[in-house]
């Protein structure tokens, strides 16, 4: 699986996570079928928790990751176990402090929140010591993770088509880059139909939460052309996606942009489900996080050209 140390990557994962757990805070409170919306300054509460909630938990996944690879570094390049301990010191304190962050802003949330982000802590405690090198697993964890944060603010929220859609964005993308980067592992026919099997099973444990309550996957009250408008951002992502990765000096640079580029689309698509809504506040929100983050993030890499090294990857 992925080792990234380019921070911009990282930032950009972290932006969009919060986004996508913010968005889920928005539609569990704006679909009718959930009865009276609550007032602002709850929500507000509510959103700001769950964004929280899931920066802590991506800080804490990358910082495990780092943590693995100083500690695998020292033991195979044979350097002393001391000085790795000396160095990995700061590691440790962003594990620690990070997974308690969440852990509070979940709890603030919820006692069912608390639930879920312990659960996605193991999940990235699994994934960063043994997942990642297994392509046909590790490959199908973000799309868990990601399907995870949103369902930390209300694992029973009444739209989980939204979650569903975000989770197979990323597993593809996250297979695209796998491929795209040419790393090693390469997937192989058996890990590829284990990627598409793990995703099936996601997919209907995430569409099936509502269904096992008795209740459907899709409000009734709602009309299916809500869909058109996260449809036609997917397709503007499809688009910049071919462009950036035409357009890369190398195939490592072109897997980082991939996935700098999906992560801050986010609030992009999370501003289309809004729209589909006719939630216009929320959608001009996440409308301008999405503009701001590509150009604060994206606009500043493609200034500087991408001149420093690619990305780096395990």
């Amino acid at each position: 699986m992925t080792r990234i140390r380019d921070q911009h990557i990282r930032g950009s994962i972290a932006f969009g996570a919060a986004c996508d757990a913010a968005l889920s805070v928005v539609l569990s409170a704006r679909v009718p079928e959930v009865g009276v919306p609550p007032p602002i300054d709850r929500l507000l509460i509510t959103v700001s928790l769950a964004g929280v909630a899931a920066v802590g938990l991506i800080a804490y996944g990358a910082a495990l990751n780092d943590l693995f690879d100083r500690r695998r570094d020292a033991v195979v390049g044979g350097r002393s176990i001391g000085g790795a301990d000396r160095a990995t010191g700061p590691n440790v304190i962003i594990v620690v402090g990070s997974l308690l962050l969440a852990l509070f802003a979940a709890a603030a949330i919820g006692r069912d929140s608390t639930y879920v982000t312990l659960v996605l802590a193991t999940l990235l405690l699994f994934h960063n010591a043994v997942a990642r090198f297994i392509p046909a697993i590790g490959l199908v964890v973000p799309g868990a993770v990601l399907a995870g944060l949103m369902l930390i603010p209300d694992w029973r929220m009444p739209m989980p088509i939204a979650v569903w859609l975000a989770m197979t964005i990323a597993v593809m993308a996250a297979a695209g880059v796998h491929l795209l980067a040419d790393k090693r592992p390469r997937i192989s026919r058996r890990a590829g139909a284990v990627v598409v099997i793990g995703w099936a099973i996601m997919s209907c444990v995430v569409l099936g939460l509502r269904t096992g309550l008795g209740a459907p996957f899709w409000p009734g009250t709602l009309s299916p052309v809500v869909l058109v408008w996260p449809f036609v951002v997917l397709v503007g992502l499809g688009l910049v996606a071919r462009w950036k990765i035409r357009t890369a000096s190398s195939p490592r640079h072109a897997g980082a942009k991939v996935i700098r580029y999906v992560a801050l689309w986010q609030p992009l698509l999370a501003a289309a489900w809004c729209a589909g809504l006719g939630d216009w506040v929320a959608t001009g929100i996440f409308a301008a996080c999405g503009i701001i983050g590509l150009l604060a993030v994206g606009g500043y890499r493609e200034l500087a050209g991408m001149s420093g090294p690619p990305a780096q990857w395990r």
